[in-house]
């Protein structure tokens, strides 16, 4: 009974090693990068959309001046970011929350004036 017990778990981690050395394999061969929606692609992709926010992310008087001028707009609540405007465009980007618990996206020139506000997508 106990040389078939022990066939049973040399084969069973036989087995494992196989399923491992195949997913390398396969990881390997398809250049190295996860699969789309395995836990390190998303991680991949936090990292590269945490970059990109990073290089949106607008400091200094302007931007302090910008958030205020925001907040003014709709009547207080709290930043959540700053950011220089999208698309080529100049000015800033305000994303604030609410009181009711809302969100709301206010575009400024690069002057500080609102051109316009609108919910956050």
């Amino acid at each position: 009974m106990r040389d078939k017990l022990k066939g049973i778990i040399i084969a069973g981690a036989a087995v494992a090693a196989l399923a491992v050395g195949g997913a390398t394999i396969a990881i390997a061969q398809g250049g190295g990068e996860e699969p789309a929606g395995s836990a390190e692609a998303e991680e991949a992709g936090d990292n590269d959309s945490a970059a990109s926010e990073a290089r949106e992310a607008a400091s200094g008087a302007g931007a302090d001046d910008a958030a205020q001028a925001a907040l003014d707009e709709v009547g207080g609540g709290k930043v959540l970011e700053v950011e220089h405007g999208d698309d080529g465009e100049s000015g800033f980007e305000v994303e604030i929350e609410r009181p009711d618990g809302s969100y709301v996206e206010v575009n400024l020139d690069e002057s500080g004036q609102v051109t316009s506000t609108g919910g956050d997508d």
